[in-house]
């Protein structure tokens, strides 16, 4: 494991930071604390106290420290710290492994390809979730919930890769085995996004729009009307009324999920560049081009300090080039031009040729 002793420094390193937040709670009642706080959508809170209960955790127990480092890699994803959210994933992966768990190694593996997944590593992400699909469809780690979670992710990087028939045959897979009675801690919602992402791209415009609005329903009612988590359903809705000439509608979804992401700005910024960027997009297809480019500056001032950790702000960097070029603000614009293409050079050049199972 090329990272192993690396690892296990840095968790120790990130709690030592912590230490002083959060202090006199048991191993217990500080993770029932912080799952409190990531269920309301409170990821920034959460985060140092799992890392005090990683401190608290008596030595010689690492079965708790697997399942605290699966919970802290949640929150990390949620933060969109895809780094951090791997390292401490590969660390439990560990832990589970040398424990010879299979249903949570399985889990692990899902968790892990879901992050591949999110940095575009494809072909990492297919070979771990094949591993994670056999250890929970055979064997002692059998467990249909978690085979419903691995097909998902399947279908996720299906979509990324533009193969929309493979895609839409593994979620529906996925919506086979849990839909009739859907299991205990299943995302639902997550899936039904899904559903409604692939039928939007093969324009079934209908089926998208009622599997979207399904998973605002089951979003509310998992975690009310104002959680983070159900700005993605709100934002996908944004996509589709665009697509569909729907704009007003559009733009009530897209104000509604910007809304509930700037009660706490600073923890989700580069998800409001992302949402600031859709509306941007929908508000041209509109033909309301001073709000366009308006909302489009908005969301290149957020990308411009991110693009360092997210690559993908480049292309709000990029497009707002263009717009800058179009009004003759060529130095700037070309400014902005090279930090885009600079990270994404930089992206290119890390290599992830490791294997952490």
């Amino acid at each position: 494991m090329w990272r192993a002793s690396c690892v296990v420094m840095l968790s120790c390193a990130l709690v030592e930071a912590a230490g002083g937040a959060v202090q006199n709670e048991d191993y217990a009642s500080l993770t029932q604390r912080a799952r409190g706080d990531y269920r309301a959508g409170r990821f920034a809170a959460a985060e140092p106290v799992l890392l005090e209960a990683l401190r608290v955790i008596p030595d010689g127990n690492p079965g708790p420290r697997g399942d605290t480092l699966v919970e802290l890699g949640y929150v990390y994803v949620n933060k969109d710290e895809l780094a951090k959210a791997e390292r401490v994933y590969v660390e439990a992966l560990a832990i589970f492994k040398r424990l010879a768990n299979p249903a949570k190694t399985a889990r692990v593996l899902r968790d892990l390809g879901t992050i591949y997944s999110l940095q575009r590593r494809d072909d990492e992400a297919l070979r771990i979730l094949d591993k994670a699909l056999k250890l929970s469809t055979s064997g002692p780690g059998k467990n249909d919930a978690l085979a419903a979670q691995v097909l998902n992710s399947f279908g996720v990087v299906y979509y990324r890769q533009r193969k929309a028939a493979k895609a839409e045959k593994a979620f529906l897979q996925a919506w086979q085995m849990v839909s009739s009675s859907p299991p205990a801690g299943f995302d639902m919602a997550e899936l039904l996004n899904n559903l409604g992402a692939v039928y939007h791209v093969k324009l079934e415009f209908r089926k998208a729009e009622d599997f979207l609005k399904q998973a605002v329903k089951v979003t509310e009612t998992d975690f009310g009307v104002a959680h983070p988590e159900l700005s993605y359903s709100l934002a996908m809705l944004g996509v589709l009324y665009a697509d569909t000439g729907r704009f007003r509608e559009s733009e009530e979804y897209y104000r509604r999920a910007l809304a509930i992401l700037d009660a706490r700005r600073a923890e989700f910024e580069t998800r409001i560049a992302r949402l600031l960027h859709g509306l941007s997009m929908m508000y041209t297809m509109a033909g309301r081009k001073e709000e366009a480019e308006a909302t489009l500056a908005e969301a290149a001032i957020i990308a411009r300090r991110k693009i360092e950790t997210h690559t993908d702000m480049a292309t709000i960097l990029e497009n707002y080039s263009s717009v800058l070029k179009k009004k003759g603000k060529t130095q700037e614009a070309e400014e902005l031009r090279v930090e885009a293409r600079r990270a994404r050079v930089t992206a290119g050049l890390v290599i992830h040729a490791h294997s952490p199972f």
